[in-house]
């Protein structure tokens, strides 16, 4: 308050429409318009209003589904360019123990080599991709006779 005015809140304006409603909705109004004590205003404004905040609640669904979708894709991104990259480095380390590996085996010929390829692939299948170094040492001294 400045001196002596006061404020006055004003009065929502009522503003005068009216409709002419199909038949089918007129009889909805007239079944329905118990619930608010036999006003029809009361039930219609409501109703638009119930209607208008489904139609928001669409559109913010909507934008949220759209939001969920673009963090899920980032994530499934980034996860796959991870799996890439370690992929790759496990490529890297059988590449380097191959080399290794057939520096001492120049003089295989390839039915040797074909009869290895398919031990190994017995192998990893039984173990369930599990191969490790020992396993695999302790089968050749096994078959060599060392053991």
């Amino acid at each position: 308050m400045k001196g002596n005015q006061e404020i006055q809140a004003t009065k929502p304006q009522r503003i005068k429409k009216s409709y002419a409603f199909r038949q089918q909705i007129a009889e909805l109004i007239e079944t329905h318009k118990y619930v608010h004590e036999g006003r029809e205003i009361d039930f219609i404004s409501q109703a638009i209003e119930n209607y208008c905040a489904e139609i928001d609640g669409e559109k913010n669904l909507d934008a949220l589904a759209h939001q969920v979708h673009k963090i899920v894709s980032a994530e499934v991104d980034n996860h796959s360019d991870r799996m890439a990259s370690l992929l790759f480095k496990i490529a890297v380390e059988i590449a380097i123990l191959n080399y290794t590996i057939s520096a001492g085996y120049v003089n295989m010929d390839d039915d040797e080599m074909q009869y290895v390829r398919n031990r190994a692939i017995d192998n990893v299948r039984k173990s369930h991709g599990i191969l490790l170094f020992e396993q695999a040492q302790e089968e050749e001294r096994r078959l060599s006779g060392m053991n």
